[in-house]
């Protein structure tokens, strides 16, 4: 999926608070903010984008966390 300009890079720990307000500004507390800026320390990695002609937010999940390699099949409440 190509980048867009307008697209915003959102890391979060474990324990962050993303707030999203009516004109598209984004808002977020992470609890170990020197880490915030840091990609490999994130526990994921979204991409933000409001497009303000539709009035819609789009949240893409960039760089996940879950390791789902050690298992072949996934169980129910896995």
């Amino acid at each position: 999926m190509p980048s867009s300009s307008n697209e915003t890079k959102i890391s979060l720990q474990v324990g962050s608070e993303l707030r999203i307000k009516n004109n598209g500004d984004i808002v977020i507390d992470n609890p170990e903010l020197e880490l915030a800026a840091d990609d490999l320390a994130a526990d994921a990695v979204l991409i933000y984008r409001f497009d303000t002609s539709a009035g819609e937010r789009m949240l893409r999940l960039h760089e996940p966390v879950a390791d789902h390699r050690h298992m072949k099949t996934h169980r129910r409440d896995d």
